[in-house]
Protein backbone atom coordinates (compact mmCIF):
# COMPACT_ATOMS: atom_id res chain seq x y z
CA UNK A 1 0.00 0.00 0.00
CA UNK A 2 2.96 2.35 0.75
CA UNK A 3 4.39 1.56 -2.37
CA UNK A 4 1.25 3.09 -4.67
CA UNK A 5 1.12 5.90 -2.46
CA UNK A 6 4.13 6.53 -3.17
CA UNK A 7 4.02 6.18 -6.71
CA UNK A 8 1.33 8.02 -6.80
CA UNK A 9 2.80 10.79 -5.22
CA UNK A 10 6.18 10.85 -7.07
CA UNK A 11 3.84 10.86 -10.47
CA UNK A 12 2.27 13.88 -9.24
CA UNK A 13 4.93 15.72 -8.45
CA UNK A 14 6.66 14.97 -11.73
CA UNK A 15 3.15 16.36 -13.52
CA UNK A 16 3.33 19.06 -11.70
CA UNK A 17 6.74 19.97 -12.51
CA UNK A 18 5.98 19.84 -16.08
CA UNK A 19 5.43 23.43 -17.59
CA UNK A 20 2.64 22.99 -20.19
CA UNK A 21 3.28 26.24 -21.37
CA UNK A 22 5.04 26.64 -25.20
CA UNK A 23 8.74 28.15 -25.37
CA UNK A 24 8.42 31.40 -27.14
CA UNK A 25 11.66 33.22 -28.80
CA UNK A 26 11.23 36.08 -26.17
CA UNK A 27 13.18 38.13 -28.81
CA UNK A 28 10.66 37.44 -31.62
CA UNK A 29 7.67 37.95 -29.45
CA UNK A 30 9.05 41.23 -28.16
CA UNK A 31 10.06 42.39 -32.03
CA UNK A 32 6.63 41.62 -33.03
CA UNK A 33 4.66 42.93 -30.46
CA UNK A 34 6.68 45.98 -31.52
CA UNK A 35 6.32 46.41 -34.69
CA UNK A 36 4.04 49.47 -34.53
CA UNK A 37 6.54 51.10 -32.40
CA UNK A 38 4.87 51.13 -29.11
CA UNK A 39 1.59 53.33 -30.92
CA UNK A 40 -2.00 53.01 -29.85
CA UNK A 41 -3.54 50.68 -32.10
CA UNK A 42 -7.74 50.95 -32.53
CA UNK A 43 -9.34 47.75 -30.98
CA UNK A 44 -9.71 45.17 -33.91
CA UNK A 45 -13.03 43.26 -34.81
CA UNK A 46 -11.31 40.86 -36.75
CA UNK A 47 -10.70 37.02 -36.24
CA UNK A 48 -7.51 35.93 -34.83
CA UNK A 49 -6.84 34.54 -38.09
CA UNK A 50 -7.07 36.92 -39.80
CA UNK A 51 -5.09 39.47 -37.70
CA UNK A 52 -2.28 36.82 -38.07
CA UNK A 53 -2.73 36.66 -41.68
CA UNK A 54 -1.87 40.75 -41.94
CA UNK A 55 0.94 40.33 -39.55
CA UNK A 56 2.40 37.77 -41.62
CA UNK A 57 2.05 39.64 -44.39
CA UNK A 58 3.76 43.01 -42.81
CA UNK A 59 6.74 40.17 -41.47
CA UNK A 60 7.36 38.76 -45.18
CA UNK A 61 7.78 42.53 -46.52
CA UNK A 62 10.27 43.01 -43.48
CA UNK A 63 12.13 40.03 -44.39
CA UNK A 64 12.28 40.78 -47.76
CA UNK A 65 13.97 44.18 -47.41
CA UNK A 66 16.08 43.35 -44.33
CA UNK A 67 17.66 39.36 -45.12
CA UNK A 68 19.64 39.13 -42.38
CA UNK A 69 15.86 39.05 -40.40
CA UNK A 70 16.76 35.93 -38.34
CA UNK A 71 13.69 35.44 -35.62
CA UNK A 72 11.11 33.09 -34.99
CA UNK A 73 8.06 33.79 -37.34
CA UNK A 74 5.45 32.55 -35.31
CA UNK A 75 6.53 34.31 -32.15
CA UNK A 76 6.60 37.10 -34.07
CA UNK A 77 3.49 36.62 -35.75
CA UNK A 78 2.06 36.17 -32.30
CA UNK A 79 3.20 39.02 -30.94
CA UNK A 80 2.20 41.15 -33.41
CA UNK A 81 -1.47 40.08 -33.10
CA UNK A 82 -1.02 39.91 -29.37
CA UNK A 83 -0.24 43.97 -29.88
CA UNK A 84 -3.13 44.56 -32.86
CA UNK A 85 -5.60 42.89 -30.18
CA UNK A 86 -4.69 45.28 -27.44
CA UNK A 87 -3.34 42.39 -25.34
CA UNK A 88 -0.64 42.60 -22.65
CA UNK A 89 2.67 41.42 -23.70
CA UNK A 90 2.79 37.57 -22.83
CA UNK A 91 7.13 38.62 -21.65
Amino acid sequence: MRRIAAAALLAMLLLAGCDSTPVVDEQSYRKGYDAFGGARLPPSDEDRETVEGRCDELLRSRDLADPDFDLVRQDWITGCADAVEGKESRI
